[in-house]
């Protein structure tokens, strides 16, 4: 059921999971040389916890303080504001030295000039040779390398077999297929076992629009036309959304079921039997609050589309940067080198729930057998093309797509509006 993939082929491309996730508060970016006499370095972290900040504090931060003779000051924040945050720090000069940005962060970023240009850094990184070429890649922008992958999430649907077995529903035949997916959850529905049969990653965030990407992908549908120019009209991309708005009108997927900032997953929790590109967030949820449900959690491969030439899933890479106005930028990335060696950053990914950018992590046993089967599935995943505008534009069709799942606007008038959205910006 679980391919095997060669290693050199996982996740290519960049990831759409943070479309339009603002970044942190402003801090001061402080001087340094890289001695041991220079001021600390700022370190901005999004969406930390309290094990990740103790392991920075009590053991990373140490080791390469003894390691360069550099303090560095960790600031944190959710990543509901930050984006723009950050670009407010950038323009007042406030900005921290070492930043962690969202999967599709570096192009709106670098095309502010907010990065530094690392191509001259490059040679010194010891960990290139080993992190997957794809995802290195992911942090280039207009041939520039801007960014380096420091984690990253691997999306396909998640499956609660004890609710598809109560619904009569064979819980080791997933789907692969949209109309296949569609009959299990009438039958899921018609069991009234759950409140949602589909949980399309509605939030108080952009998971509707996360969601609805990997429909797209699945479905042969891009953003973006050869010209430039926005694709949502496109039969293709219509047809995905179609799909879900179907899926919220048959009453296969409920639109009230919006989960909150520090909410139990919905197919953890079960008020959903199928977690639509479903991620390592799920298993690490069960993990620590529900032990008891991991072993209920199943991972289905990406599903095809009527028009879709295979399966397809989505992938998130998030990164790490120097910020152009960095007063250190050698000891910067230098903490950069640091923090993607193996030991460091396997520790960083399993305290944060993502995946190894790694081809020497792979395997790690902290990843548990459904950490590895995402792993396998990488093969499927799809992201989106880099684009300056993709921080505006997340949120726009995220409105947007809630009004055609609520019934508020068809799907050529949902279509022709985010197409009208892209466009505008495209000037």
């Amino acid at each position: 059921m679980y391919p095997t993939v060669s290693r050199r082929h996982l996740l290519a491309g960049a990831g759409l999971g943070a479309l339009s996730l603002p970044l942190l508060s402003a801090c001061g970016s402080q001087s340094g040389s890289g001695s041991g006499d220079a001021g600390p370095l700022t370190f901005m972290v999004l969406g930390g916890n309290q094990e990740l900040n103790a392991y920075l504090s009590d053991t990373l931060l140490p080791a390469f303080k003894e390691d360069s003779g550099l303090e560095v000051e960790v600031q944190n924040s959710d990543w509901g504001s930050a984006f723009q945050k950050v670009t407010t720090a950038a323009a007042s000069g406030q900005i921290a030295d070492v930043l962690l940005l969202g999967a599709i962060w570096t192009a709106p970023l670098a095309a502010k000039g907010v990065l530094l240009p690392l191509d001259s850094y490059m040679p010194t990184l010891e960990s290139k040779d080993a992190i997957y070429p794809e995802m290195l890649a992911d942090g280039v922008w207009d041939g520039t390398q801007y960014s380096i992958p420091i984690d990253t999430d691997v999306r396909s649907n998640v499956y609660r077999s004890d609710l598809l077995d109560k619904a009569g529903v064979d819980p080791t035949a997933l789907p692969t297929t949209w109309a296949e997916l569609r009959e299990i959850a009438t039958k899921v529905r018609d069991a009234g076992v759950c409140q949602s049969p589909i949980w399309f990653g509605l939030d108080k965030s952009i998971g509707l629009q996360q969601a609805f990407a990997v429909l797209m992908f699945s479905n042969g549908a891009t953003y973006w036309k050869e010209d430039g120019t926005a694709n949502f009209d496109s039969p293709q991309a219509k047809e995905a959304l179609q799909f879900l708005v179907d899926c919220f009108q048959e009453g296969l997927s409920d639109y009230h079921l919006v989960m909150g900032a520090n909410a139990q997953r919905p197919v953890v929790a079960g008020q959903s039997a199928i977690c639509f590109g479903g991620s390592m967030a799920d298993i690490a949820d069960a993990r620590n609050n529900a032990p008891e449900v991991v072993d209920k959690l199943v991972i289905g491969t990406p599903l095809t589309g009527p028009s879709g030439s295979g399966p397809a899933g989505g992938a998130w890479i998030n990164k790490l940067a120097v910020a152009k106005a960095s007063k250190n930028p050698e000891g910067a990335f230098r903490l950069i080198r640091f923090l993607t060696q193996a030991t460091y950053m396997s520790q960083w990914d399993r305290l944060r729930a993502t995946l190894p950018v790694r081809e020497d992590l792979g395997q790690e046993e902290w990843l548990g057998k459904e950490g590895q089967q995402f792993m396998e599935l990488a093969q499927y995943a799809r992201s989106q093309e880099p684009h300056p505008g993709m921080m505006s534009f997340g949120q726009e069709i995220n409105e947007l797509l809630q009004s055609a799942v609520r019934g508020s606007a068809t799907v050529d008038e949902t279509a022709a509006a985010i197409n009208d959205k892209l466009n505008a910006f495209q000037g």
